[in-house]
């Protein structure tokens, strides 16, 4: 982790800008800071040989920011600096086919969920050269093999993401997709809560499919079949088709060892015949007044968490709470500024389950909300 280590602390009066980077307050041992390009925490820790001064994880900027808003902290400090790791650091250069939670996906054709090794992905985008294929994956080793891979092939239709794929259709306009690729998910016999095949997942790939698009799963699992095609079979205009041990053009290195293993590998297709309303939903992330009698017992509900973590102390008027909200199974962690009217000091992603977990922070811990 970038960081610096310098010998002085002194008593500033916060905000102060210096060289192009504003420090916007104290919350205890955490500084806000704003540079022309980002916004972020940088975190003061008391060392026997001086003053340890690294970023805040959750509010991580790109280096280029790190490094400007360190130097510009020892300069405002008139500080030594007694050790640093930052200058010998490169900046990864963005690779503009990884995307984020934040990310437009309206251009999106085709989405494959967990791709593995890739295989499948990168025959998908090279039969569909004018399709933009969406990857979702969460495993990064596998995200960075497929993205040398797309750099080395000249690929240019393929978009990665590393989150959860439920939370990641959410976002696709209604109508838009072809296909969804769901090939060998992990069955997750003893934590079935955590498979991506359910009821939300199901719901959202048919709302974003276009009419006659499907859904393909492929899986090795008796149980996961037969969970699946139970889950399946609870919804109307859809058609079923199903079939086992049945050739697909192109095999996955999981598929290889399984076909060396004689197991049966099963396929389901759900070819969607509805036509959905168009996803029309705006978030307001705003606050009406500050939030009070705070406590900190996560509450979780269906789809939900709220959790507030911790309260650092910025002055008699203010404080920064650090706080953890939205989808159960990936949530986001975030800082409020609490002051008399509240604001984030990084906006949440604008998701549904984001939403609804701030509309429950208000109703908890907003005295004006009736």
């Amino acid at each position: 982790m970038p960081h610096v280590l310098i010998d002085n602390i002194k008593d500033i009066k916060y905000p102060v800008k210096i060289d192009d980077v504003e420090f916007l307050f104290s919350a205890e041992n955490l500084i806000g800071v704003k540079t022309d390009n980002s916004k972020f925490l940088i975190k003061i820790i008391k060392r026997e040989n001086g003053y340890l001064v690294k970023y805040d994880k959750i509010t991580r900027p790109l280096i280029s920011e790190i490094k400007k808003a360190y130097k510009a902290f020892v300069k405002i400090n008139n500080a030594k600096i007694l050790f640093e790791n930052i200058e010998g650091i490169k900046e990864k250069i963005p690779n503009k086919n990884l995307l984020d939670i934040t990310s437009d996906l309206s251009n999106i054709d085709i989405v494959e969920v967990g791709f593995g090794s890739g295989r499948h992905l990168i025959h998908l985008a090279k039969e569909n050269p004018d399709k933009i294929i969406l990857g979702i994956e969460i495993h990064k080793p596998s995200i960075e093999q497929v993205l040398k891979r797309c750099d080395h092939e000249n690929i240019s239709n393929i978009r990665i993401i590393n989150h959860d794929a439920r939370i990641i259709l959410s976002k696709i306009p209604s109508n838009k997709l072809d296909a969804i690729y769901v090939h060998f998910p992990v069955p997750w016999d003893k934590k079935p809560h955590r498979r991506v095949i359910n009821n939300d997942f199901i719901n959202e790939s048919i709302r974003t499919l276009k009419k006659e698009g499907f859904l393909h799963l492929r899986t090795d699992s008796d149980n996961y079949f037969n969970y699946s095609f139970n889950e399946f079979m609870k919804f109307s205009e859809i058609d079923l088709k199903v079939k086992k041990n049945m050739p697909y053009f192109i095999s996955s290195k999981y598929e290889d060892r399984w076909k060396r293993q004689n197991k049966d590998i099963y396929d389901i297709y759900m070819i969607n015949h509805t036509e959905s309303e168009e996803l029309n939903e705006e978030y307001d992330f705003s606050f009406e007044c500050k939030l009070s009698n705070l406590d900190f017992k996560p509450k979780i509900y269906d789809k939900f968490v709220v959790h507030i973590e911790k309260v650092f102390k910025i002055d008699e008027n203010r404080e920064l709470i650090r706080a953890t909200i939205g989808n159960f199974n990936r949530p986001e962690h975030i800082y409020i500024l609490n002051q008399e009217k509240p604001e984030y000091f990084k906006a949440p992603a604008f998701i549904k389950e984001n939403y609804l977990a701030h509309k429950e922070l208000k109703r908890l811990f907003n005295e004006c909300i009736s």
